[in-house]
C-alpha cells in the first residue's frame, strides 16, 4: 500500500524534530508511524534525486512491491523511505 502524501509530509517533519533535538531517526520516528517500513544510510550512498531535501536528510522513496527495493520518484509507488542522512545527531 502506498503511503499518502500526507504521511511523507508527516514523516519528514517527525525527522526533523528529531534530527533538532539530537535523536535517531529511526528509533524516533517508527514508533510513530508503525506500518511503514523505513531504513536510513548516508547521503553518499545515494545518487537518485530526492523526493524531499532537509538540513539533516533527503527523504527518498521505496518501492518494496517486488522482490527487490528500488528508489522511486513516484509517490504513489511509496511504499517504504529511506533517510538518506547528511550527518549523524551529535
Amino acid at each position: 500500500m502506498a503511503i499518502p502524501p500526507d504521511v511523507l509530509l508527516q514523516l519528514a517533519s517527525a525527522a526533523h524534530l528529531a534530527c533538532t533535538s539530537g535523536e535517531n531517526i529511526l528509533t524516533s520516528v517508527r514508533p510513530q508511524f508503525p506500518g511503514i517500513t523505513m531504513t536510513q544510510c548516508p547521503s553518499s550512498d545515494v545518487v537518485e534525486p530526492a523526493y524531499l531535501e532537509g538540513e539533516d536528510f533527503n527523504l527518498h522513496l521505496i518501492d518494496t512491491r517486488n522482490h527487490c527495493w528500488q528508489i522511486t520518484a513516484q509517490p504513489e509507488a511509496a511504499t517504504a523511505v529511506l533517510w538518506a542522512m547528511h550527518r549523524t545527531p551529535s
